[in-house]
């Protein structure tokens, strides 16, 4: 459990008043007796039994406890926070990547009559965002789907905290990580969220997260002693091959072998390659070879890509067969009866490889597994890594150009796109320095603040303190007004200003609209205390060694002689006996 122990009488009090939707349930965070789970389950979801793990990890819930699940993918995971979301009292959070799975989530609950489901995203307009915020306010939402980045507006926690927070959900956490295979920076901004909302229980869900990765998202969240349950990793309907491919004419033997392949397999699948153009050029012989086949890769037009994946699901004659692929395709991808998943080269990390064939014979049928490898497959992934690693000279580049922008006091506002304008990083290498400033103590990166604010006064305030009494003057004087110059004349932090119309405007005093969002970044030590300190104190070789220690990992599994089931096993943290077989791949059978 997390040490808020010094925060549970004000919590429970919030608890005890809250106010809080009739879904016929009058469970509160104690032991949950199993009849009334299967009863819960079959009112909301029509299922007479849970999965394997399933009750073990809402149990955990419900106890008020936190919970760090590493499941499969396709395994049941979302039932196991929305069904305690709809028993305890107050709001759950859940936090996704992806805005089409959480809009898929959100239909799909709605389609069952569950109503009191909301989302907020950026593809919303205003005026949607406008009426789910309001529906929030009201109490009319049980649980909410929201993207990380939604998580640095202050405005936004300010909204949440109005109820009672009873459970904050994680989805692909291992994406907090920065050494994992799917660091997301944006997810960085939820350890200031769950320290702002002071939630009940948090729970941690992903398919991809071996035991170091596990142990870094737990300490970058602060949290300690949580039930950690890892187990479905074993797929036995899933066939695991390796085909090593050596010799100057690798890519002709490749090609060969697809051909062979996809001659054999019936049904559908997905082919996965490192480069663009690869996608294109598999797609182009398929298609010589008679097959239906197309590629996809985050270079198509939105458009393309939105029709590729809907002639995938369509499995009429008219539909697609085969797709070459980026690991653009794929999350969000809930096919059962995917027949096959081929790996052109392997990817950088073997959780990355166990989530794409992951995808793979949903529906519990044979479904083939086949990676091409060769020596030379971990250049493309070395690459990736130093062209994504930051060095001393870059991070203080970045921290001299944070200097030098205009700001409030030691409080930066600028765009994000901006910054990697001025210092020439690619957003990924941005990003990861950013978090690594952070890291390091020379800046602390605060919720994303408007850059412009329009304000509408209801009422004068009465007792208000020199701060609040001094900005709401100036309010009276410019009514839209730039929040830096704002800040400036004021001689007040950014931060101190949003935190003041925060509580001008629930005491109901002021109603304020904020836009254009801009990240707040306050510098805590300067580039001249940065410049002397060494690459080695700051530990920067660690990000090239982790990330290289992952590529050595999956290359293990493709080279190795074991058994490619217990590499897997082994490799996430499962007890497996030293003599297990799974009798499934290409080293067993």
């Amino acid at each position: 459990m997390r040490n808020l122990q010094n925060l549970l009488s004000e919590v429970d009090s919030i608890l005890n008043n809250a106010t809080a939707l009739d879904t016929d349930a009058d469970t509160t965070q104690t032991e949950v007796e199993d009849d009334k789970l299967l009863t819960e389950l079959e009112k909301y979801f029509q299922y007479k039994d849970f999965r394997d793990g399933q009750r073990e990890i809402i149990e955990t819930i419900l106890n008020g406890e936190d919970v760090f699940a590493v499941y499969p993918t396709g395994h049941g995971k979302s039932l196991c926070y929305q069904l305690p979301a709809l028993m305890l009292p107050g709001l759950t959070v859940v936090v996704s990547p992806l805005i089409s799975l959480m809009k898929d989530q959100v239909d799909t609950l709605r389609q069952q009559g569950i109503k009191h489901v909301s989302l907020i995203n950026s593809m919303q307009s205003w005026d949607e965002n406008r009426k789910e915020m309001s529906r929030i306010q009201n109490g009319d939402v049980k649980l909410i789907y929201v993207s990380p980045e939604r998580l640095r507006s202050r405005r936004f926690l300010d909204l949440l905290n109005t109820s009672l927070i009873s459970l904050f959900v994680i989805d692909e956490a291992h994406c907090i990580s920065q050494w994992g295979h799917d660091f997301r920076p944006a997810y960085l901004s939820i350890c200031n969220a769950i320290d702002s909302l002071f939630p009940k229980s948090i729970a941690l869900f992903t398919a991809t997260a071996p035991p170091d990765i596990r142990d870094d998202v737990l300490r970058v969240l602060k949290i300690t002693e949580p039930e950690v349950l890892v187990g479905g990793i074993e797929r036995s309907n899933l066939r695991l091959k390796v085909n090593a491919i050596e010799g100057k004419d690798r890519e002709e033997q490749k090609y060969e072998l697809l051909k062979q392949y996809v001659s054999s397999f019936a049904g559908k699948g997905i082919i996965y390659a490192g480069r663009r153009r690869e996608t294109e050029e598999i797609a182009n012989f398929l298609q010589e070879q008679g097959c239906s086949a197309d590629f996809y890769h985050a270079g198509r037009e939105a458009t393309e890509r939105k029709h590729i994946q809907e002639a995938f699901f369509d499995d009429s004659t008219n539909g697609l067969n085969i797709v070459a692929a980026t690991n653009a395709f794929g999350m969000g991808i809930d096919k059962p009866d995917i027949r096959f998943i081929i790996h052109w080269t392997v990817t950088g990390t073997l959780e990355e490889y166990c989530q794409e064939i992951g995808r793979a014979g949903r529906d519990g049928k044979p479904s083939e597994c086949i990676l091409f490898y060769t020596h030379k497959d971990t250049e493309l992934h070395e690459w990736f890594i130093r062209e994504s690693a930051p060095d001393k000279s870059s991070l203080l580049r970045l921290l001299q150009e944070l200097e030098n922008i205009n700001g409030a006091g030691e409080y930066r506002l600028i765009a994000m796109e901006e910054l990697a304008w001025r210092v020439g990083f690619k957003d990924t290498k941005l990003q990861v320095g950013l978090s690594y400033l952070e890291k390091l103590g020379f800046i602390k990166r605060w919720n994303n603040l408007p850059s412009r604010v329009s304000v509408a006064f209801r009422s004068q305030p009465e007792d208000t303190n020199f701060e609040q009494s001094k900005l709401y003057s100036q309010l009276r004087q410019q009514r839209v007004t730039n929040i830096l110059s704002f800040c400036q004349t004021l001689e007040l932090s950014p931060k101190s200003v949003m935190e003041q119309l925060a509580e001008l405007q629930n005491e109901g005093h002021l109603q304020y609209w904020g836009k254009d969002e801009l990240m707040l970044i306050e510098i805590q030590q300067d580039s001249e205390f940065f410049a002397s300190i060494s690459e080695e104190q700051m530990g920067l070789g660690d990000y090239v060694k982790h990330r290289k220690s992952r590529i050595d990992k999956m290359v293990y599994y493709a080279t190795s002689e074991g058994c490619r089931m217990k590499i897997i096993r082994d490799y996430f943290g499962e007890e497996v006996l030293e003599n297990y077989r799974c009798n499934n791949c290409d080293r067993c059978s």
